[in-house]
């Protein structure tokens, strides 16, 4: 029996270095900030880029799967997982493009294909807007940011209150709320909601998410795809409890050239609910090559 890889939120993978731009005015002009990234199997490169939130332990069933046909790299988006949290980022939507591009040349990739979910998916579709050289074909998994349908306790973050909300998000309310991201919800069990919270408890994770929460603004992203003639697939989930389906038929108005698909029966997080699925769709995709 085949032995699958092990991805968790422990320090597992390899460091690259980043600079930011780091402080108007400041007397060093560059920030430097160390990124966590695990590479997984041989072919063509694949970015995987996780959440407001995650690590790259949501990609731990899904990852050694896309890496029977593809190198595949997760990285820990700075202030989360095992990277840095660096001082200057404010995790604006042109920033976390920009780190992704930093990424994709650090790890001297060329061109690459892209799959992002969420927030990250968000981020995953901006970056191909501001450089679409750089990428081949790119996924994004219900790229959205947070609703009315999110808890008081997630929505609060980008409120004037936010640094409240932010300290008053400890373990109990993580193992409440996490459940909402799936359609079956017992996957969020204990050990789930453990690797998860492992990497969010301090202060500056906790930063992270909220800066990242009220700094997130998907307008300008899709003002931006509008210019760029660069095909994506987008997929959701029909049975999402926080970003209902409705979502994507308002993205393919916006942006009608994309490719659209849908899963019955997953959630928010539809890498984790069914990966096999999600793994042989991305991989047709891929390999989709137009006459």
């Amino acid at each position: 029996m085949e032995r699958k890889p092990i991805v968790n939120s422990d320090l597992i993978g390899s460091y690259l270095t980043i600079e930011l731009p780091g402080f108007a005015g400041a007397k060093k002009k560059f920030e430097k900030c160390r990124i966590h990234y695990l590479e997984m199997g041989q072919g063509e490169p694949l970015l995987l880029v996780h959440s407001v939130g995650q690590s790259i332990y949501t990609w731990r069933d899904l990852m050694p799967l896309l890496a029977r046909q593809y190198r595949v790299i997760a990285i820990d988006l700075p202030g989360f997982g095992h990277s840095d949290r660096p001082f200057s980022l404010s995790y604006s939507m042109d920033e976390m493009a920009d780190v992704l591009l930093k990424i994709v040349d650090a790890l001297h990739l060329a061109r690459t294909h892209l799959l992002g979910c969420a927030m990250g998916g968000m981020y995953a579709l901006h970056a191909m807007a501001k450089l679409p050289i750089r990428f081949d074909k790119v996924i994004a998994l219900s790229p959205s940011g947070i609703n009315r349908n999110y808890p008081l306790r997630i929505r609060g973050l980008e409120g004037p209150f936010g640094f409240f909300y932010r300290e008053s998000y400890g373990k109990k309310e993580f193992q409440k709320y996490l459940p909402l991201f799936y359609y079956d919800g017992t996957i969020a069990s204990t050990a789930v909601v453990d690797q998860y919270f492992s990497t969010c408890d301090d202060f500056a994770s906790r930063q992270a998410i909220m800066y990242a929460v009220r700094n997130f603004d998907e307008e300008p992203v899709l003002n931006a795809l509008h210019k760029v003639s660069h095909e994506a697939l987008i997929l959701w989930g029909e049975e999402d409890k926080l970003v209902p389906i409705e979502k994507l038929f308002e993205l393919k108005e916006q942006l009608p050239d994309y490719v659209y698909y849908s899963l019955r029966n997953v959630g928010h997080w539809m890498h984790e609910e069914k990966p096999e699925m999600l793994a042989e769709i991305i991989d047709r995709y891929i390999q989709y090559r137009e006459a």
